[in-house]
């Protein structure tokens, strides 16, 4: 991803909007991509044992997925939890998949892929998918601005950062973590810029929103 802003000192809205913009179509074509790949990796490997099914997610791993969580089981049952990243169009409230045009102001979803087999002999594997944190477009052009962002690899070094964030608050508030106050958890980055996330409740999904980016 490329996008270099031309500027001295923090970018200003216009441009931030637009390295934004850029960073948001490479996510909706890779994760399109990801999908897929996934798919194929789950089709095309023995996971009848623990073992095997570990090899199976390493090889989703090396996908270039966020994170994975495997929950493995004898005869073919198991449990496998991935972390990717997507476009989402919040006006339309889903995801912004390889044909769709992207919008103007897209936001980012971090999602769990949730892919569970009964085993058994049943030969039934189920995929589904939900976001757990949204990113506002808000965010990330503050984010842009305020932390003095110029390209599309910093911004998406700056979304990992946030949704570690994110991750920080689930671990902590545990079955607590979509009670969030009204002016949302405010949660540090884990920069060398002290940034801060504010994460709000989504008004309609289980999912956090990062609503702003402070200094």
């Amino acid at each position: 991803m490329h996008g270099l802003i031309q500027s001295i000192g923090p970018p200003p809205e216009r441009h931030a909007d637009r390295v934004v913009a850029e960073m948001m179509r490479e996510l909706a074509r890779k994760h399109a991509w990801v999908w897929e790949t996934i798919a194929e990796v789950v089709n095309a490997s023995a996971d009848g044992n623990p073992a095997a099914q570990r090899r199976m997610e390493e090889r989703i791993k090396r996908i270039g997925v966020l994170a994975t969580n495997l929950d493995p089981g004898k005869r073919g049952r198991y449990r496998l939890l991935i972390y990717d990243l997507t476009g989402w169009n919040q006006r339309k409230d889903r995801e912004i998949v390889f044909d769709d045009k992207i919008p103007e102001r897209p936001w980012i979803a971090c999602n769990v892929i949730i892919i569970k087999s009964e085993g058994r002999g049943a030969d039934r594997v189920t995929f589904r998918s939900k976001p757990m944190v949204l990113i506002s477009h808000h965010a990330m052009s503050r984010t842009a601005q305020r932390l003095g962002m110029r390209t599309g690899e910093h911004m998406l070094k700056a979304t990992h950062a946030i949704w570690t964030a994110a991750l920080d608050v689930l671990h902590e508030k545990e079955d607590d973590w979509l009670n969030a106050p009204l002016e949302g958890w405010r949660v540090p980055m884990r920069t060398a810029d002290n940034a801060i996330v504010v994460l709000k409740k989504h008004r309609k999904r289980d999912a956090l929103v990062a609503a702003t980016v402070l200094d």
